[in-house]
Order: C-alpha cells, then sequence, then structure tokens
C-alpha cells in the first residue's frame, strides 16, 4: 500500500463504494505514554473520558484476571484508538478491532506496523461479532451507533461478548436534544448542519439511547453531552452548508467571523475549545440534551444474556 500514514485521510470522506471512511492519527505517537503524554487527553476531550474509563475498569479488574486484560474497539475505523490503548496498556492488554470497512481495516494494519506495536484489526459483517461470549472485558465504540441499521441487536451483540461486570464506553450521535437550539433552529427551517447527515441512519433521544442500552443488559453509570455550544467552539463544522445558504444572515455572519478566527489562530484556538469542551462535560454535561453523548457504563452482572 502507498498510503501516507503520517496524514489522514479526513473525516466523513467517501471511498469508490460510497462507504464514510473514518480516518485520525493516534493521540499517543512515542514508544511509551509518560505522564506529558496523557495530559495530550485534555485537548481530546471525548476520549479523555472514554480512555480513562477503560484504564479505570483495567485496574479494578486487573486482580482477578489471569490473561490479558481484552479490549474490543468495535468501529476501529484506521486504528487510532487501537494503537493508543496498546501503547497505555502494552503487554498487560489484548487489543482487538473491527470494522465493516475494508479499507479501513487495510489501513489500520499499516499505521499499526508503522508504530511497531501487535494488535488484531479485523473486518465484520456489522451484526455478529466473531468472538465467543464473555470474551472480552471492555469494548469501546465511538461515532458508530448512529451508522448501524439494527441498532438492538448490535448493542445485545456487544453485551454477548463482553463479560459481566465489563466496561462499556461509548460515544453515540444522537437526535437533536432540547437545548441544541441553535441545530433544531436551522433544521425547522431545512437546514441540517450535520457532517454525516448522510449515513446517520439511526439517531435517538437521550433517554431512547439510555433505554435501548439498559435493554440491550447494560448498566449505565454516566452519561455526558457533547459539546452544547458547538456553534460557537465548532464553527467548521457549521460552515459549509451554512455559508452555502441564502438564509440565516445573522446567524452566516457569526458563523463566517468565528470560523476566520478560528482557523487563523488554530491549533491554539482549537486546542483551546476542546479543553473548554472536557469542562463543559464535567459541569453541565450530565443535565444538557444536545447532540451526542459519552455513554459510561458495564455488563449488568446477572443479566440473561451473560451466560
Amino acid at each position: 500500500m502507498n498510503h501516507k500514514i503520517n496524514t489522514t485521510l479526513g473525516w466523513g470522506k467517501r471511498d469508490v463504494l460510497g462507504a464514510e471512511i473514518w480516518d485520525d492519527n493516534p493521540v499517543f505517537t512515542g514508544d511509551k505514554v509518560e505522564f506529558k503524554d496523557r495530559l495530550k487527553l485534555l485537548f481530546y476531550p471525548k476520549k479523555f473520558l472514554l480512555y480513562r474509563y477503560i484504564a479505570k475498569a483495567k485496574k479494578k479488574a486487573w486482580k482477578d484476571l489471569k490473561e490479558p486484560f481484552r479490549i474490543l474497539d468495535v468501529g476501529c475505523g484506521t486504528g487510532a484508538d487501537v494503537i493508543d490503548f496498546k501503547k497505555m496498556f502494552g503487554r498487560e492488554a489484548e487489543v482487538i478491532g473491527i470494522d465493516v470497512v475494508q479499507l479501513q481495516i487495510e489501513l489500520a494494519e499499516a499505521k499499526i506496523k508503522q508504530n511497531a506495536i501487535w494488535a488484531d484489526v479485523r473486518w465484520y459483517d456489522g451484526e455478529n461479532i466473531p468472538y465467543p461470549d464473555n470474551y472480552f472485558d471492555a469494548i469501546y465504540t465511538s461515532d458508530v451507533l448512529g451508522h448501524v441499521s439494527n441498532v438492538p441487536k448490535w448493542l445485545h451483540e456487544l453485551n454477548r461478548v463482553l463479560r459481566p461486570g465489563g466496561a462499556l464506553a461509548m460515544f453515540s450521535e444522537s437526535e437533536l436534544g432540547r437545548q441544541a437550539y441553535v441545530r433544531r433552529y436551522m433544521l425547522k427551517r431545512g437546514l441540517n448542519v450535520d457532517p454525516h447527515a448522510d449515513f446517520h441512519i439511526s439517531l435517538y433521544s437521550k433517554y431512547k439511547l439510555m433505554s435501548m442500552i439498559d435493554e440491550a443488559g447494560f448498566e449505565i453509570k454516566n452519561i455526558y453531552n457533547s459539546f452544547w455550544l458547538s456553534f460557537l467552539v465548532h464553527p467548521d463544522e457549521f460552515y459549509p452548508k451554512l455559508q452555502a445558504q441564502h438564509k440565516f444572515f445573522i446567524l452566516k455572519f457569526i458563523n463566517f467571523i468565528l470560523y476566520k478566527i478560528k482557523k487563523k489562530t488554530h491549533p491554539y484556538s482549537t486546542a483551546l475549545c476542546e479543553l473548554y469542551g472536557l469542562i463543559e462535560m464535567l459541569t453541565i454535561g450530565r443535565w444538557v440534551e444536545a447532540q451526542g453523548y459519552v455513554i459510561l457504563g458495564e455488563k449488568k452482572p446477572f443479566d440473561k444474556n451473560s451466560g
């Protein structure tokens, strides 16, 4: 393969078959993850919460494990999180990634080799996870649920392969909540600024998501809204579709100014916005209903599907 692994294809690109390609680079670039490297996660708010939750689950379960701590990344994309987990835990963890897009698996394999680690990534059909019951100690999945056609079946499959008490660390897209004021205003007037709208097929409200996850056999420990003030801190998400409109003059003007300021002051402005996002999640994030949620849970110990 001749792909350049030190750059990414970008988010939401289409491959030749029309599938959406999710490409990113690992947070941790060195051979070992030191304290200064972990500080980088302050500028990746979703990963900060999800990675920390899995790290705590590993620490909690480690005394009872006779085998490596097994982590499954469902919808691993091009392997960035798989690499991060392997660098975080080393030989103490077995990290496996699965994805429905073969090109992403090939890119992930190349990135894994470049980072000189061992981790397994493989294609799966999106419905049947090719591992036995109660096999994994933690499941990580980010920006995937909204792309799944049969969410209840998919959630039950996650439950099946996770051991009782095992950790579920998930970021899920959602439909717009009651506090997504700007997005809702535009949507009611015919503009959906979701950059992945062409690919999102399963978006639910916060409480519908919680209900489905509970019914699948998980207990939710915490749930955090992701970026309530996205119009202010992520103007780049709104910019392409909003600036193409002949209406929303005031919103267009504000978005244009914010976009130019952020672009001109990048990467400092981007880092500051992401740090703000983490603070927002940890303060008001448990109560706000906007769009997208970090969900931290575990498999119910006595669930009927636990074997």
